[in-house]
């Protein structure tokens, strides 16, 4: 598999810390958004603690297991734990994060998530979906039909988290898998990014502009928009898709860091 992909960070205008944290291991097919909450402005030592956690985990495991669905549970767990461990400490109580890891094997995509970062799919040019599902009060009101999925986005609810790292020893994740096709574009972001966009808006940036120039694009709009919070966007761009095993993986990787 190979295939390109770009990130950033970004403070925004209204904040004065970035507790946002991402993560790109194209050589082992991992990218992760998690956006720290809570805990005194502490959520960046939950996001941060908790994305390590799970890379340390994940790469100790792919030695020894062929399950993905085996070695992102019990990375997850690791990093459950040690966000738990951050949240009930002195220094850092209280402290969240959300987390959403997208994981390229062979030629499937596994995604891993908990809170309201989102990974969206744009195919062939043409669909362009929200694969993962907030874990919102606002979304538990969609699927009660007490709301639309339009109504949801302006709910007083919509950023009310009902799962995050840290809340519990061991929270369980959502888990999204599917088919990689050639061409295929996936965007990682925190919510201080896409609540600046439509889907619309969002699907003709990814489609027109390569990673790094979507980014840099995303990311200033997100700021001329307002920025009220931390902004932190991933796009990973397939240029071939096989079936090739696991170590065979390759990737370019271009990372900019704004604080």
């Amino acid at each position: 598999m190979r295939g390109r992909a770009y990130g950033i960070t970004d403070l925004g205008k209204k904040r004065p810390k970035n507790e946002d944290f991402f993560a790109m291991d194209p050589s082992i097919g991992l990218f992760i958004v998690a956006d720290g909450l809570g805990g005194r402005m502490s959520g960046d030592k939950a996001s941060y603690e908790a994305t390590q956690t799970f890379i340390e985990k994940l790469k100790n495991l792919i030695g020894y297991y062929n399950d993905p669905k085996l070695i992102l549970e019990s990375a997850f767990k690791e990093a459950s734990k040690r966000a738990y461990e951050i949240s009930n400490s002195d220094e850092y109580y209280g402290a969240m994060t959300t987390f959403t890891a997208l994981f390229l094997y062979k030629s499937k995509f596994y995604i891993v998530h908990v809170g309201d970062t989102r990974v969206y799919l744009l195919r062939a040019n043409r669909f362009f979906v929200q694969l993962t599902e907030d874990d919102t009060q606002a979304q538990i009101l969609v699927k009660k039909k007490a709301l639309s999925p339009k109504e949801a986005e302006v709910h007083p609810s919509k950023h009310v988290l009902t799962k995050a790292l840290g809340h519990k020893p061991l929270v369980r994740p959502k888990l999204y898998i599917g088919n990689v096709m050639n061409g295929d574009k996936f965007l990682l972001c925190s919510d201080g990014l896409y609540i600046y966009f439509s889907n619309d808006e969002l699907k003709e940036i990814i489609k027109k502009y390569k990673p790094k120039e979507a980014i840099e694009i995303l990311i200033k709009l997100a700021n001329d928009r307002g920025g009220e919070d931390n902004i932190t966007a991933i796009v990973v761009e397939i240029m071939k898709s096989d079936s090739s095993i696991f170590g065979q993986i390759k990737a370019f990787l271009e990372v900019a860091f704004k604080k």
